[in-house]
């Protein structure tokens, strides 16, 4: 049973928090009336993720946080797309201040944080003993022992 309630509000509320965060900074760093745009950027663009989770298709599904597998599929697909052109855009702004004689490390943190990452989940998401092929769990699971531990002469293998 997938769970609906509330759920619509989880994305347009994180969008909002995250917004006003950055808003805040822009009104420390900048100026109140940019301060102003950005939270008025923010509240837009919550709104129109309200509007798209309450819609009947793979966004609103997934934003909506009652996707099914093919929409999960969908998802990691996308989030996929978007690291490979993160990763890319990082290495490129890092042979471009490099080569500008700029300072650099920006850039060389994005990548370098990325690529750990991504070691980090092939490690953590990867095949283990416990969770590998090679366990038998549940309907899967079969009470005739492997070849080699049947006798192989007896007359029931005839």
């Amino acid at each position: 049973m997938t769970r609906t309630n509330g759920s619509r509000l989880i994305t347009p509320v994180i969008v909002t928090l995250a917004g006003s965060i950055v808003a805040g900074a822009i009104a420390v760093g900048h100026t109140w009336g940019d301060a102003l745009v950005a939270e008025i950027v923010t509240l837009v663009l919550a709104v129109g993720y309200y509007l798209v989770t309450r819609s009947n298709s793979d966004l609103g599904a997934i934003y909506g946080h009652r996707a099914d597998e093919r929409q999960r599929e969908v998802l990691l697909r996308a989030t996929r797309l978007a690291f490979t052109v993160m990763l890319g855009a990082a290495f490129l702004c890092t042979v471009i201040s490099v080569a500008l004689g700029d300072n650099y490390w920006q850039a060389d943190l994005i990548g370098s944080l990325g690529g750990v990452v991504y070691i980090v989940g092939m490690v953590g998401y990867g095949a283990h003993e416990t969770n590998g092929a090679v366990v038998e769990r549940g309907i899967a699971a079969s009470s005739v022992p492997p070849v080699d531990e049947r006798d192989l002469d007896s007359p029931e293998n005839d």
